[in-house]
């Protein structure tokens, strides 16, 4: 377990890059359009939610960003203070679902998550539907995290980050 712990903690900056590249790719795409191999097109957005950290240990600072998104001027100069997020509360689209919650940058881990549009198990359903359906939810935003996590890592593998992605993002940073 130690060990696992110890990888977490070591990896973590990809988490942080993660959430990064998704707040990019919301403001910076077509209409947050990300198109996933084999999938369809999902739409990113940043939510009302951001969590920005630096130092490690005792000399951790935090700032917590809530509101709407002129708030997130704030949280680009945060980045450009060397801050990193470390949760931000996503929007994701496709069809006609969309699901809002918060997603942790360290070990991806996805909390309060909500859905609206398409179909849904409904109050008066009885609950193995209301489970079925909640398990639903949870495996497609779980699909949808892990297609857009391997895009990321196999854009940031690639000799096209340092030449094209790199120059867009401190461009979108400082812009």
């Amino acid at each position: 377990m130690r060990d696992l712990l110890e990888l977490l903690y070591a990896y973590r900056f990809l988490g942080r890059e993660f959430l990064i590249w998704l707040w990019f790719a919301s403001e910076t795409y077509p209409d947050g359009l990300i198109r996933l191999p084999d999938q369809d097109a999902v739409q990113v957005g940043v939510g009302n939610r951001l969590v920005l950290e630096t130092g490690d240990g005792e000399y951790r600072e935090t700032l917590v960003l809530l509101g709407h998104r002129s708030d997130l001027q704030e949280a680009r100069l945060g980045l450009r203070q060397g801050k990193l997020p470390e949760e931000m509360q996503l929007k994701l689209a496709r069809g006609r679902e969309e699901w809002f919650f918060n997603l942790k940058a360290t070990t991806l881990e996805v909390k309060g998550l909500r859905r609206q549009g398409g179909p849904a198990a409904q109050e008066g359903d009885d609950p193995e539907t209301q489970f079925f359906d909640q398990m639903y939810q949870v495996e497609a935003v779980s699909e949808l995290i892990d297609g857009l996590f391997l895009l990321f890592l196999d854009r940031r593998l690639s000799p096209a980050w340092e030449q094209e992605d790199l120059p867009r993002l401190r461009d979108w940073l400082l812009g």
